[in-house]
């Protein structure tokens, strides 16, 4: 874990957490803050965008 606080936690991103990016990425009101409502992630997109260095 990165960071602590009460009950937030920010940790590194790892492999699992890709179906629930591609889950969450999807969703117009995540969109609307995140890339535009238009542009949704696909499983491909989050592997291509979060894991490829």
């Amino acid at each position: 874990m990165l960071f602590q606080n009460k009950k937030l936690k920010v940790r590194k991103i790892e492999k699992e957490d890709s179906y629930q990016l591609a889950k969450w990425l999807s969703k117009p009101s995540v969109l609307e803050f995140y890339e535009g409502r238009d542009n949704p992630f696909d499983l491909e997109k989050v592997k291509k965008d979060f894991y490829q260095q």
